[in-house]
């Protein structure tokens, strides 16, 4: 199983440098530069990508939120902080479950809204492309002239934002890993409303788990309850990290769903949280 995390981690690595290359340098520079845009979800653009978005939602409900583990370059750019956060040794402390919000779905109410009314900066500034797009001015500028100034604003406008939009995820990478991805980004939402759902899923064996806490403390969704051997799908990103470091093997990637009884003490611990 450590296989598949490194597997995602090579996937992510090289559709962020070819979609950094992208956005700096444009997307004729490689094939691969085009790959990486021609494959992002961009529902403020659904007219011309409406296909890929539902391709996506195909391998959501088959496998999970591989886009977010391996193709947002938003989600790479925050596991870069994340992996920082763990040689900081003052931010370097355990994670642990954090109950799911109800802010993910209002802001993703806010996000569906304002691209039927048209209201398109909204989407210029919370969808991940598009913030990949901002952050990318700081390289070259002109890359979203034409972008910002079909709302009658120039790039400086698109600069700020860019701006605005990486220490976001700096702090969110450093502070809590992948919080935007799971509290803030519309697409990851509906992902993972599709996810909850999905065929393949990561699951906890009780019988094998010995409460150790490790894939608790390190998960960067804080998605994982140890207590309850519980995962939430809905928020997991598929990082695979709990898969590869469990010490006992208990937390498999898999197909069937374990529908065995609880045993009585973890039935206790589950009314007791």
């Amino acid at each position: 199983m450590k296989q598949i995390r490194a597997i995602r981690i090579l996937m992510a690595a090289l559709f962020f440098i070819a979609a950094s290359a992208c956005l700096i340098l444009g997307p004729q520079v490689h094939p691969m530069a085009r790959a990486a845009r021609s494959l992002q979800i961009t529902l403020s653009a659904a007219a011309s990508t409406m296909g890929v978005t539902l391709v996506w939602l195909l391998i959501t409900f088959i496998f999970g939120r591989i886009y977010c583990a391996a193709v947002c370059p938003v989600g790479t750019f925050s596991d870069l902080f994340f992996r920082l956060r763990r040689k900081i040794p003052r931010l370097n402390k355990p994670f642990s479950y954090r109950h799911r919000s109800k802010w993910p779905v209002h802001i993703l109410w806010i996000y569906l809204l304002c691209i039927l009314a048209g209201v398109v900066v909204v989407p210029f500034i919370i969808e991940p492309w598009n913030m990949a797009r901002n952050m990318a001015t700081a390289a070259n500028p002109q890359l979203i002239d034409s972008t910002w100034a079909t709302i009658g604003r120039g790039a400086a406008t698109g600069i700020a934002v860019g701006v605005l939009s990486a220490i976001l995820l700096i702090l969110c990478g450093l502070s809590y890993g992948r919080s935007f991805c799971t509290r803030f980004c519309p697409l990851g939402t509906i992902l993972g409303f599709v996810q909850e759902r999905s065929i393949m899923h990561i699951e906890i064996d009780p019988d094998k788990c010995i409460s150790c806490g490790r894939c608790e403390d390190n998960c960067r969704a804080q998605c994982i309850k140890v207590v309850s051997r519980y995962i939430d799908s809905s928020r997991c990103t598929r990082c695979f990290d709990c898969v590869a470091d469990c010490p006992a093997g208990a937390i498999r990637y898999q197909l069937n769903r374990n529908r065995r009884p609880a045993s009585p003490l973890m039935r206790k611990a589950r009314n007791h949280h």
